[in-house]
């Protein structure tokens, strides 16, 4: 009996000390967040949602596996085609969701901007799936997400060296440049553009990541987009030069070929670049709207 006694005493501390010897919360979201991270960087954006779930089970208000779970989303919802209607609506579909999670992101950390960043982008591919108007009804909103990311600091940096601070700069320096500065934008939606603002923001990425190529061309855009405007031959040559690192530069990401080529295309003709979108996003211009109004 006393043997016995002894025999489940052991087996009990033997029991205790291997559950304090195991993973912990802390591990187990660490090991699950790594995982889904790198996924994420092999384009394996299912799976990587999945491992974010897990990690979320170990620690429920992190805001970066919500913007990693925005990032795989986005990706997914990006290689569907907008000119199919079962797709186009699965796109509007995923966005929201995106919107979604965010938000319980920016609930979580309200002082870090990777989520503001995420939810401005879910909002800003929603109102240019679904038209002209739609984007002009969503951009002051989109614009404030974004200014309040940029203001505050970003942790997350994705496996493929994208970091997030830098794309919510970039975004806002392609907003500030495709946006018209025409009034009645202003008056009606609260909406306008600016070309000084457009350089900033790019310069501003560009200092948080200078060898990313969409960043460079996108500095390079702006800059020549500016001096078009203001009759600037110094602008116009620093966006050229620009655009001609482009190619020089290592590539990163997946869009990094189209960036290269699209970067030729703008040198070839400087008048595409106050339009220039690589998304094929619709032009907020003063023709567009009064077409749209009609």
């Amino acid at each position: 009996m006393r043997s016995s006694i002894v025999f489940f005493a052991l087996f009990f501390f033997a029991t205790i000390l291997s559950a304090q010897s195991g993973p912990n919360a802390e591990e187990q979201y660490n090991s699950y967040f790594k995982k889904a991270d790198e996924q994420l960087g092999k384009y394996e954006f299912e799976e990587s949602i999945k491992s974010c779930r897990e990690a979320l089970k170990y620690k429920p208000n992190d805001h970066l596996v919500r913007a990693m779970i925005c990032l795989d989303y986005y990706e997914i919802a990006e290689k569907l085609d907008v000119k199919k209607s079962d797709e186009k609506q699965w796109k509007l579909d995923i966005y929201a969701k995106m919107v979604g999670i965010a938000e319980e992101g920016m609930k979580a950390a309200p002082d870090k901007g990777e989520c503001y960043f995420m939810r401005g982008l879910a909002n800003a591919r929603m109102s240019t799936t679904k038209g002209i108007l739609s984007s002009l009804f969503s951009a002051k909103q989109i614009e404030q997400d974004w200014l309040v990311a940029v203001s505050r600091h970003s942790d997350y940096v994705t496996p493929n060296g994208e970091n997030l601070e830098a794309s919510a700069n970039i975004a806002l320096g392609v907003y500030y440049r495709l946006c018209p500065s025409f009034f009645l934008l202003k008056w009606t939606f609260g909406i306008s553009g600016d070309l000084d603002k457009a350089v900033q923001y790019c310069k501003k990425a560009i200092e948080l990541d200078p060898t990313r190529i969409e960043i460079v061309k996108e500095y390079g855009v702006a800059l020549i987009t500016r001096g078009l405007d203001n009759d600037n031959k110094k602008d116009i040559e620093a966006g050229k030069e620009l655009l001609q690192k482009v190619s020089t530069l290592p590539l990163r990401l997946r869009t990094d070929k189209i960036d290269i080529e699209h970067s030729k295309m703008l040198l070839n003709d400087l008048s595409l670049c106050p339009g220039y979108s690589r998304d094929e996003e619709q032009e907020i211009s003063e023709e567009a709207f009064k077409k749209g109004q009609k």
